[in-house]
């Protein structure tokens, strides 16, 4: 039972028309109940604090919670997030489920290879259904999509940016849902992350490679930092000389459209093209002349000369097809089965936010965003519900050698929302994790390593794991 609810920022139906959009364009189910849930707030519950890691003073916190009661908390404590990026489930079925359920127990995972090659087809998509289906309905997948992101905006600073993350599944739906709740004046970019580099031959269509991340503003005004890479080799081969020092060099052009007057190039008159103007005034020409930043080609055309070494950079565009995925032999790999590139998370905190400021993932997944952020002198907020999350981020950030509060919200939620019914499933289609008197205790032990992962307290006491 929540202690009390918390009202959304700003209130959600007054003064808005929040779900009016949502309700005639996509014309789905429960919106009427969502409308309630919206007016009567979030649901704020008791938040017990489990461990503190390093300075006791530090603000950062690994929250295990859902999203919407974490957010609760951080607006009835005042906490206000700088950047927001999200990884939410994709709605895209349940086949990485059982590999984030029972983490790194390696005769478990066997155990479930074994078992998926012997089960009838038509069991094993009821054995997933019983896992995912009560969160893979489009319906309810939206509803509780369009909540959790007014909850999140309730949490945002007014200079603050959010990413969210998705693929083709259900992307297209969020994306009518941002704009309502964000205003589709507040979007900023639909950025296409191509995470995979060799796709197999489709029969019927053009193989899938891209992520998409929706970025949207609260307000107007926000943080943004534009991002350079290095330009590539072949790209340097191809525009760039050398000069009599060794230095790399290309030649620019000097105008731009809008009409303007003749100058004088080193003594010879030279007039833009027509409707064009030079970009400098004639004593800039007569200086650049005199230090050798200006050469006339064969066509006689003045052009600026511009080195290499003081470029920043090509500078990214919303097509991101320079970060690997992570893989299995990458160094950075925690054997998280939806875990993103460090890589990627770094591009998205450097644009959209400065040292110091707070950046938040509420489905926190591996803590790639919480521990990017450590690294880059930004605080952190790891949300997410699943133990093996908490886990994975504790064990990350405190090799790193982050602060942080370990807390927990009180709300009775676990792994799943039908964690006995799965657990039962589990059980009863993996011969090695029945509770069994014949079985040894390792294989007891691997049980209860499932069975903990509903409480962080008891999978942190207990003997078997």
């Amino acid at each position: 039972m929540a202690v009390k609810y918390i009202p959304f920022f700003p209130e959600p139906i007054e003064g808005q028309a929040l779900l009016n959009n949502f309700n005639r364009t996509l014309r789905y189910r429960g919106v009427e109940d969502l409308n309630g849930r919206l007016r009567r707030g979030m649901p704020y519950y008791e938040v017990e604090t489990t461990e503190k890691v390093g300075d006791a003073d530090t603000d950062n916190m690994i929250i295990r919670g859902e999203c919407l009661s974490a957010c609760a908390y951080l607006k009835e404590q005042g906490v206000k997030v700088d950047l927001v990026y999200i990884d939410p489930p994709f709605a895209s079925g349940a086949d990485y489920a059982k590999k984030v359920f029972v983490r790194r127990n390696p005769k478990v995972a066997e155990a479930i290879s074994q078992a998926e090659t012997e089960l009838d087809i038509d069991e094993l998509k009821a054995f997933e259904e019983t896992m995912y289906g009560d969160v893979w309905d489009k319906e309810k997948y939206l509803n509780w999509m369009y909540e959790n992101l007014v909850a999140i905006k309730s949490v945002m600073s007014d200079t603050a940016s959010i990413y969210v993350h998705l693929d083709y599944h259900i992307g297209h739906y969020v994306k009518i849902l941002m704009d309502e709740i964000f205003g589709e004046d507040n979007f900023r970019n639909e950025i296409i992350w191509q995470k995979i580099r060799t796709t197999k031959a489709q029969s019927i269509s053009f193989g899938s490679v891209h992520d998409t991340i929706f970025v949207y503003s609260k307000n107007k005004e926000r943080v943004f930092n534009p991002i350079y890479r290095e330009y590539s080799k072949e790209y340097i081969s191809s525009h760039y000389k050398k000069d009599e020092k060794g230095r790399y060099f290309t030649d620019v052009s000097l105008v731009q459209k809008g009409k303007g007057e003749a100058r004088n190039f080193n003594g010879k008159i030279i007039s833009p093209p027509t409707g064009m103007h030079w970009i400098w005034s004639q004593e800039n020409i007569d200086k650049a002349f005199k230090e050798g930043r200006i050469i006339v080609n064969s066509q006689g055309t003045p052009r600026k000369v511009q080195y290499l070494d003081e470029m920043v950079g090509d500078i990214v565009s919303d097509l991101w097809n320079d970060i690997y995925p992570v893989n299995s032999q990458a160094i950075e790999d925690v054997n998280y089965a939806t875990q993103k590139p460090e890589a990627l998370l770094e591009r998205i905190i450097k644009a959209s936010s400065n040292e110091g400021m707070l950046v938040a993932d509420f489905f926190g997944g591996s803590g790639v965003t919480a521990a990017v952020a450590n690294r880059l002198g930004r605080r952190f907020i790891h949300t997410d519900i699943g133990i093996n999350s908490i886990q994975t981020a504790r064990d990350r950030l405190l090799a790193s050698g982050a602060s942080f509060t370990m807390k927990e919200v009180k709300d009775g939620v676990q792994l799943y929302r039908n964690p006995q019914q799965t657990m039962e499933n589990i059980c009863r289609l993996i011969p090695g994790l029945k509770n069994d008197d014949s079985l040894d205790k390792f294989w007891e032990g691997s049980k209860c390593q499932c069975m903990c992962l509903t409480s962080w307290t008891a999978h942190r006491n207990c003997s078997t794991r």
